[in-house]
């Protein structure tokens, strides 16, 4: 069968496999993806007070021994999880690092933003500056109301004043954003990023998904990097879907309706057309990006690529890598876990 992903690419699947875009992520920090999930206390009132915490952690081990990896490693981890459950547009929410746009990096990362990172860790001043930088017709993101104490339901009010409201801020988390804040916002910036995972681990709550929604307020998903997310984006889909729900018409749905624009028509997955959620990465069982395919399952990848590949396991499961890709992986002087390459 032939299953159009876009008008540039007719894709000849096998029967019973299925072809979809590519996924985009609207929010990770790429840098911090080797580190593991970190959580000092079992629930916090906001995430400034998580940040205290880790930050006090951080000249001891482990943190101190991965934080001395060269940033390339610790950039192309971050790529290649993304890379791995299909995710192949990126917005990474830290310093436009030069080596996010080598040609060897494993996903396209949004080049054109504004960003600051929070009230909690840049100031009033820094914030409004940060905006006002912001390059003509790009997007400026920041983490806002991210907890529900009081100074998390202060925020969006602190950014208004400042002049950082409109038709191009994103609003990252948002869980402490109030109904008037909500029926504020909603109509008015381009989005809000909800990271649903790193919300309950950290706050023990989810962002105001439908009240955002019902106040016509755009939303898009994000995975947040592994210091505290379940893991990659296709676990903050299945936070969102319901298990036993159809994998193909779960991501189709996130796609119509919660996912960041952006990629590109040349990036592309295939999954089995009968696989249910909740799946993981290795139920992947194609990914190309710019035609090119970079893993799959075996008897899939071979007919759509005369590039040299080795075999891999992906979680236990057999697969096929691009050799170059493979190379790369070799090179990186950190380890992707559940990833063997021969």
């Amino acid at each position: 069968m032939i299953s159009r992903v876009s008008p540039r690419i007719n894709v000849r699947l096998p029967t019973g496999y299925v072809a979809l875009p590519a996924l985009v992520n609207a929010h990770d920090h790429l840098s911090l993806n080797h580190y593991p999930r970190t959580r000092p206390r079992p629930v916090y009132a906001s995430a400034h007070e998580w940040g205290a915490d880790v930050n006090a952690l951080l000249d001891s081990a482990p943190y101190r021994e991965l934080r001395a990896y060269p940033l390339w490693d610790r950039l192309f981890i971050g790529g290649l999880k993304n890379l791995l459950c299909g995710a192949l547009t990126v917005m990474h929410h830290d310093p436009p690092h030069r080596e996010l746009w080598r040609r060897a990096f494993p996903v396209r990362v949004i080049r054109r933003y504004g960003w600051a990172h929070s009230f909690g860790f840049s100031s009033a001043d820094e914030i409004a500056r940060a905006y006002r930088r912001t390059p003509r017709g790009a997007d400026f993101f920041i983490h806002l109301a991210e907890g529900t104490d009081e100074r998390a339901a202060l925020e969006y009010a602190q950014l208004h004043a400042l002049g950082a409201v409109a038709r191009n801020s994103v609003l990252i988390h948002g869980v402490g954003l109030t109904q008037n804040d909500i029926a504020q916002a909603a109509p008015k910036v381009r989005a809000l990023v909800c990271c649903v995972t790193t919300n309950r681990y950290l706050l023990g709550n989810d962002p105001p998904i439908d009240d955002w929604q019902q106040a016509g307020g755009t939303l898009w998903i994000g995975s947040d990097s592994r210091l505290t997310a379940d893991g990659d984006l296709l676990d903050e889909i299945a936070a969102l879907s319901i298990a036993g729900d159809s994998a193909v018409e779960a991501i189709r749905r996130v796609q119509r309706h919660t996912m960041m624009p952006g990629g590109s028509p040349d990036d592309w997955i295939a999954l089995r057309a009968d696989a249910v959620m909740p799946i993981t990465r290795a139920d992947i069982a194609l990914i190309v990006r710019a035609g090119r395919p970079l893993i799959g399952d075996p008897d899939l990848i071979h007919p759509y690529t005369r590039r040299p590949h080795v075999g891999a396991l992906l979680d236990g499961r057999p697969k096929e890598i691009d050799a170059g890709l493979a190379r790369l992986i070799r090179a990186c002087g950190l380890q992707e876990s559940g990833l063997t390459v021969e």
